[in-house]
This record gives C-alpha cells, structure tokens and sequence, in this order.
C-alpha cells in the first residue's frame, strides 16, 4: 500500500502537467467549434432585417471547457444565460458580467457620447486598466481559460492600424494571463478587409494572443489556429477564387 500515494501523486502531477502544456500550446479546436457554433445558435444578434450583425463576448471557463472536447457550455452559460445576452445586444445594450455567474461580457459596435463609432473589440478591452475584460479577469480564476470571440475579424483601418487599435487592450490581457489558456476567436472575414494584408495584420494579433477562426461549413462549425511557427493557414484568411 505505500507504493500507491505516490502512484497517486504522479499521475495527479501529470494530469495537471497536461492541463499546463494545453494552455501554453493552445485550446482543442474542437472545444472551440462547439463554443462557437453555440454562440451563433444562442447569441448571435441580428440586424432589423435579420441577418447577422458584428459584436463580440469574452468569457471565462474552468480548463477542462477548452481542453476536453466531452465539456458543455451549457455548464456555466446555459440557454437562459445566453438568450439574456442576447436580448440586450438585440436593444444595443451591453453585457458587462450580466448573468448570474458573472463569467461573460458582450457588446455590439456602439455610438459614444460625443457620436463617435466605437467598434465591439474595443468595447470590451477599453479603458486599458478599467475596462470590462478588466472586470472579467479580476473574477476568472487563476486556471481558467478565457475566450475573446468577435463575429467578424477585427477591421483594419480602426481596430488594427488606427490610433483606437485594440492591440494594447489585447496586450493588457496577456499580461496578466501569460502561460495560461487564452483564445482570440473569429468567424466571418470582414467585408471590407477582403484585399488587405490580413497575413501581415494577423500575425500582428497571434504575436499577442493566439487567433483562431471558427467557420460553419455545411452547417458544421470547424475551427484551426491561424498561425503555427509562423506560418499562416489560408484557412483564416478571404477564400480566393
């Protein structure tokens, strides 16, 4: 019998080595793929006319969410949970950590008081140090695997190469979560960036947080890590044809 603690001992120290190395490598894609396809079926807000509109949600899960590929959202943000998010971005109003467990924020492109356009990927990570991923994090805790989801890749003009670009808001994330599971989601290209750099501008955002893009195909959502070594997979970038 006194063989067994320390069988014991290890592999509860091999497990935990998992969960370690998943984080500092990346989440399964598959856990990505049924996120994803769970917030466009559950949160995806829509235009008047009904077609889908741009916003973005982060939230915050235990690892296994983002590792195993068995784990359900639904867990920590059912259906209730997500239809509340939904109907305020549907009336333009934001989420800031407005579901009982407090683990998601959301918000839709928004007009600020002096009627300037400020995109969705911006609302959440500004004021750099007081913005609503900032109250996100303080509540995650020290193991969990935060997801950034955005609708659409983040604009060029404005949300990369703009004096308002969010890459010090993304910068602002890491550093308080370095070596622990982070994921920058997208789904659809934007429109207007199809002959831009994306390569380039991308790689931009990888070199900070690792960028995923989530995609239904024949209605079955599939995602991949835009960048490995640096190489990019055409797989995020405008399908050319």
């Amino acid at each position: 019998m006194a063989s067994v603690v320390p069988l014991r001992g290890l592999v509860i120290f091999l497990c935990l080595l998992h969960l370690c190395v998943q984080g500092i490598q990346g989440v399964n894609t598959v856990c990505l793929a049924k996120m994803t396809q769970y917030f466009y079926d559950k949160v995806q807000p829509k235009t008047k006319n009904g077609t889908d509109t741009q916003y973005a949600l982060s939230i915050y899960l235990p690892p296994a969410h983002c590792v195993d590929r068995r784990a359900n959202i639904e867990n920590k943000f059912d259906d209730a949970q997500a239809a509340q998010v939904k109907a305020l971005l549907n009336n333009h109003a934001k989420c800031e950590l407005c579901t009982k467990p407090k683990n998601v924020i959301a918000s839709r492109t928004v007009l600020t008081h002096d009627n300037k356009v400020e995109h969705s990927e911006h609302v959440l990570l500004y004021p750099v140090g007081k913005s609503l991923m900032d109250e996100l994090l303080a509540k995650a805790r020290h193991e969990s695997c935060v997801v950034f989801y955005s609708y659409n890749s983040p604009c060029v003009e404005t949300c990369l190469q703009s004096a308002d670009n969010i890459l010090e808001g993304l910068r602002n994330w890491i550093n308080k979560r370095k070596g622990k599971m982070n994921a920058f989601v997208f789904q659809e290209i934007w429109q207007k960036d199809l002959d831009e750099d994306l390569e380039t501008e991308f790689k931009r955002i990888d070199a900070i947080v690792p960028l995923y893009r989530c995609m239904r195909n024949s209605e079955e959502m599939k995602c991949r890590k835009c960048v490995e070594n640096n190489v990019m997979d055409s797989f995020c970038l405008p399908n050319r044809k």
